[in-house]
């Protein structure tokens, strides 16, 4: 799936954050880098995550790992087909945060909470029964148990997570280089399969190509032409898994210049051959059924 950077819509009416159940299903893939305003909490409950980064870093996560993005920090994942991935992830508005902490513009929360074994440990126990009750059909109560573990959460987080900086760092600010590179990346995400270069998208633009390199490094910590690769390729790992099209075909569809070109590229970002890749998919799915 591509993912804009995006403007989150919060659609439960009671309940004032939103949740995604990430399973088996949805394990191969890449979520391309991206950002947003809302704080999002990732949770694997079971399975693992292979690489999942945050602005640069990159993190590993098993059953339990707990990992925070802050407002407007970049982040994307790429993962292999993983047959017992059980994850969660809850996006919490910027204005609900800033209206329940005091100073939360300067407020920062650890990527990856660890060291303190308890608070660690409380933590998770909320995002289980979190987990849990939205996976499952809705019981009596449900907004309310919601509304308890979503305050208890943001509780422990700030409570045992969180540090002040001496700078702002959750500040709207950030969405003026999203608005500056939005249409970018929407024109992008739409013509990946034509020659795409860092020229010919600052003409179309009417920027110079200094300025748009500046522009997505700063923004994504990328290069304009690697994020032209990701999108290309992100398309063609669903192809490589869910058509029967040789991968020559793919590589031409999704707008590289050669075969070559894709393999290439397809390795170093998933560590595997494509062929290699697809047949341990497609194995690891024979061997659910």
């Amino acid at each position: 799936m591509v993912f804009e950077h995006e403007f989150i819509e919060y659609t439960h009416e009671l309940i004032p954050v939103n949740w995604i159940i990430h399973g088996a299903d949805h394990s191969a893939g890449t979520v391309l880098p991206h950002w947003h305003t809302s704080f999002e909490i990732s949770y694997t409950y079971s399975g693992k995550i292979e690489n999942y980064t945050i602005n640069n870093v990159t993190y590993q996560t098993e059953p339990g790992t707990i990992l925070f993005i802050n407002s407007a920090e970049v982040h994307g994942a790429v993962s292999s087909y993983c047959a017992d991935l059980e994850a969660l992830t809850i996006q919490i508005p910027y204005e609900f945060l800033s209206k329940l902490i005091p100073n939360f513009e300067y407020m920062r929360f650890d990527h990856l909470p660890s060291g303190k074994l308890a608070q660690l440990n409380q933590l998770r126990e909320v995002l289980s029964q979190f987990y849990h009750l939205v996976r499952r059909e809705p019981e009596a109560f449900l907004e309310l148990q919601l509304i308890r573990l979503t305050y208890e959460l943001i509780y422990l987080m700030a409570k045992d997570w969180m540090h002040r900086e001496k700078m702002p760092i959750n500040s709207n600010v950030y969405q003026q280089h999203l608005g500056q590179i939005q249409p970018i990346i929407s024109f992008i995400q739409k013509n990946y399969q034509q020659e795409l270069s860092v020229g010919s998208l600052a003409d179309h633009f009417h920027v110079s190509t200094n300025y748009l390199s500046k522009l997505f490094k700063k923004s994504l910590g990328l290069s304009v032409m690697k994020y032209v690769q990701l999108v290309r390729i992100n398309r063609g790992q669903e192809l490589l898994l869910h058509s029967d099209k040789p991968i020559h075909v793919i590589s031409d569809i999704v707008g590289f210049p050669n075969e070559k070109s894709f393999r290439r590229t397809f390795e170093d970002v998933f560590h595997q051959t494509p062929k290699k890749y697809q047949l341990d998919y497609r194995k690891k799915q024979n061997g659910r059924k």
